[in-house]
């Protein structure tokens, strides 16, 4: 088993251990608090530090971001373990708009709302960017990144249209990318919201073209999210995935799933559980069961 899965693992017992922390005396301060109080504490520092770089040490940089550790049990590969990590430092000395993101994400595939895409792209390697976001009302903005992604410099220019009534939003969104090395990649998202009672129906799609790959990415996906109460949240969903790479060795995927989502512990731990089915070109369509979990911890909130 990999080391990152024997720390998932470890971490996951610790942290349910300490689920009935709540419970406690508040002179009994628990662990997990201590952990986020010195992550939150080290965040919150880094930012004073990069913003008052000049000197100038006027405050109010902030950082915001989290930790997810997930396990993927499946029919194919029951070792399967995966780590995300982000930090979005805000930087009001620098410009009250810019702000410098490091993670080990990969966000250069346009996401359906509410996508379940668990553990498919690992990357071991760490982003950096630096994300300059002018917003001209509510309604639209444009974000312009500049940063390395997938070992290569990239330039990244995406707008953001929304329009919401009483039972409808809807959401377009236009990209534009240069990697350095895999050339242009101009994408387009489209997503709707319909409100019900209690429920939220959304339907997305995308379209993306990266330059290095044979042909365009496509996806489709609706979903039905059910809020069970404040702290537990339910997504039930279908989406279709199709790609080819540079060699035009084509990837298409069906995928069924029921996500489950719970506040664990006091405003910033999550514990998420997701059943699902999957159709894998790659398999020849065999039919594919698993489960993620994933255990999400937030700070900066």
């Amino acid at each position: 088993m990999k080391l990152k899965g024997y720390f998932f693992l470890i971490f996951l017992f610790f942290y349910c251990s300490l689920a009935q922390a709540n419970e406690q005396v508040e002179t009994e301060r628990p662990r997990a608090d201590l952990f986020q109080s010195k992550l939150n504490n080290m965040m919150q520092d880094t930012a004073s530090w990069l913003d008052d770089i000049d000197g100038s040490a006027k405050g109010g940089a902030s950082a915001k971001g989290y930790l997810q550790l997930g396990w993927l049990p499946r029919t194919a590969d029951l070792d399967e373990f995966d780590a995300k990590f982000k930090v979005a430092f805000n930087l009001p000395n620098v410009n009250d708009k810019l702000a410098l993101i490091i993670d080990n994400d990969n966000e250069d595939e346009l996401l359906l709302d509410y996508e379940s895409d668990p553990f498919k792209e690992n990357q071991d390697d760490v982003n950096v960017a630096v994300q300059y976001i002018k917003e001209f009302n509510k309604n639209y903005n444009i974000k312009t990144r500049l940063g390395v992604s997938r070992k290569q410099l990239y330039l990244r220019t995406e707008a953001s249209l929304n329009w919401k009534s009483e039972k409808f939003k809807f959401e377009l969104l236009p990209r534009i990318d240069y990697f350095y090395k895999d050339g242009w990649g101009p994408g387009l998202k489209g997503a709707v919201a319909y409100y019900l009672e209690g429920s939220t129906v959304s339907f997305s799609a995308s379209w993306q073209k990266l330059e290095s790959e044979a042909r365009s990415r496509r996806k489709v996906g609706l979903f039905h999210v059910f809020k069970l109460d404040k702290d537990q949240l339910l997504v039930s969903g279908v989406q279709y995935n199709k790609s080819n790479n540079k060699e035009d060795i084509s990837n298409e995927t069906y995928y069924l799933s029921l996500r489950y989502r719970n506040l664990l512990y006091k405003s910033w731990m999550y514990f998420e559980i997701e059943p699902f089915i999957e159709f894998n070109q790659v398999r020849d369509f065999r039919r594919e069961y698993g489960i993620a979990l994933s255990l999400i911890s937030y700070y900066g909130i």
